[in-house]
Order: C-alpha cells, then structure tokens, then sequence
C-alpha cells in the first residue's frame, strides 16, 4: 500500500489527519500501548458528575477513550484504526489557563503498522449539553508514517459528543499547518465503535 501524497496528507490531515494517532486505537488493535490519562487530584477538581470545584461554579469535565474506523472520507486512510483517550476537567468553563487534563491518541493501518502515537496536556475547555471542545499540547510521542513531521510542541482540538455508547468525534492538529486556539474546536464528524466518553458541562 503506497503512502499518501504531501497533497493527500494535508487534505487528510485537515479533516483530521486521519487522526493521525494521538489524542483517543479501535479493538482490533491490540499491539498499541493504551495510555490511560492520570487522574487530576488538584483540590480544585475533586468535584464529580454535578459537582463543584474550588470556585463554587459546577466542575465541566469530559473524560474516556474510544476507538474509531476511518471512511472514504479520509482519502488514503479509509479503514485505518484511530483511537481517543480524554480527561479534562475545569471550574471555568471556556476560560484558557484554567483547564487541567491528558490525551493520547494513536492511529493504526489496518495491517497493524503504526502512523502515530501521541500525548499531552490539555489547558482550554469548554463545553456545553453533552458536546466538549478541548485544546492542548503534544508533550511526546512520534509519526513514523510522516517522517518529517514535527509533533511535540504543537497544538490539537478534540471535540467529543457524548451520544451514549456511539459517541461522536472531531479533531485539528496544528502540526499539519491548521491554526488551533484556545478552545476552537470543529464538528465532531465520526461515530466511534469502541469505548465511551462522557461530558458533564
């Protein structure tokens, strides 16, 4: 199977890069590390479902990990096996600086070969009914499929709609060109198949 095209990629990547691999791998996938985000145990945040942090204001939190099958949408990656994991949580809701939290995400061919697999934090938070845009930072991990790409120190959006057990995703990555500010996020465009997410906002 040949590779994509830089045209392919940056088509892809725009969409969501196919998911390039790391912010939430589907079950087939065994061979992938599964990070699990720690737990926040700021005082600030030891609200749960419904409750308030340190502020008085309810604690807005989304949280959980998923796998999805890329479509025919994402060009040279229909089939691939991309996987979301999420846990961030703040007092403020939509107020950058305030948001605490992990992500991983990892992208499979479905052969098995890894495109990507990486981490960070997440610092921006917003959320609203049972939809969650979140924004961060990659702090590790590598692209072997876009040898050239440049992962640490750039920025993504996750979007999770929480829809039961067939939740809804959507994702930017800043390390393909596309501009990710604080809490900007875009629609969540595919359904998962594996796992659960929820958000409390």
């Amino acid at each position: 199977m040949r590779r994509p095209t830089t045209t392919t990629v940056r088509t892809a990547s725009a969409t969501a890069l196919c998911l390039l691999a790391a912010l939430v791998t589907a079950a087939p996938v065994t061979a992938a590390p599964s990070v699990t985000p720690p737990a926040v145990t700021d005082a600030r945040e030891t609200g749960g479902t419904g409750g308030t942090g340190g502020t008085g204001q309810p604690t807005v939190r989304v949280r959980g990990g998923g796998g999805a099958t890329l479509t025919k949408d994402f060009s040279g990656m229909e089939g691939d096996l991309v996987r979301f994991e999420v846990d961030a949580r703040t007092d403020l809701n939509n107020a950058p600086g305030h948001a605490r939290g992990r992500f991983h995400v990892t992208h499979h061919r479905p052969d098995g070969a890894l495109v990507a697999d990486f981490e960070g934090t997440l610092d921006c938070l917003a959320a609203g009914g049972r939809t969650a845009i979140t924004t961060g930072v990659v702090t590790g991990g590598s692209a072997p499929w876009f040898p050239d790409l440049t992962l640490v120190g750039s920025r993504v959006s996750l979007t999770v709609q929480d829809d039961g057990r067939n939740d809804r995703l959507g994702w930017l990555w800043g390390a393909f060109g596309i501009p990710v500010s604080d809490c900007q996020g875009t629609v969540p465009f595919i359904r998962t198949d594996t796992g659960n997410f929820t958000v409390r906002g």
